[in-house]
């Protein structure tokens, strides 16, 4: 049996919201399409995004930080498991030491228990941006977003 043969799985209910998450976002972002006459690629025009919010550059240690405890970790995780799913808008805390430090987006995906103290981060567009990003930010430097 070849890899062809094999029947496929489904999609988890994570991995579909996750489609449906970039698809609404994509119809959001886009203003126009133009086709090309000749046959090449159309071309794709986008909104722009909104202007980051200006914030105050603090000192911060980007140095290696002391990892948590067992207890320490165990309480936060306890602590985060109202708010901790995929979907849950959140901020990266400004005294973070990762390079995203306030940015805004939601929870894409939950990491495994070798990393229960990480969650990646769907990043909202700033600026000029283009690209998705993701980011894999620990678990202490990110608070809920409550609407």
């Amino acid at each position: 049996m070849t890899a062809q043969d094999a029947p496929k799985r489904k999609p988890s209910a994570d991995a579909l919201w996750r489609a449906e998450y970039r698809q609404r976002h994509y119809e959001q972002r886009i203003a126009t399409v133009q086709p090309d006459l000749f046959g090449a690629p159309a071309i794709e025009v986008f909104r722009r995004n909104a202007a980051p919010k200006p914030r105050a550059r603090t000192a911060r240690n980007f140095g290696p930080r002391p990892a948590l405890t067992p207890d320490e970790l165990a309480a936060l995780l306890a602590s985060a498991a109202n708010w901790h799913r995929v979907g849950q808008r959140a901020r990266i805390t400004e005294d973070s030491p990762h390079q995203h430090a306030g940015r805004e987006g939601v929870i894409w995906r939950l990491c495994s228990p070798v990393f229960a103290d990480h969650v990646y981060l769907f990043l909202d567009l700033a600026g000029q941006e283009t690209t998705e990003k993701r980011a894999f930010v620990e678990l202490r430097d990110v608070e809920p977003i409550t609407e």
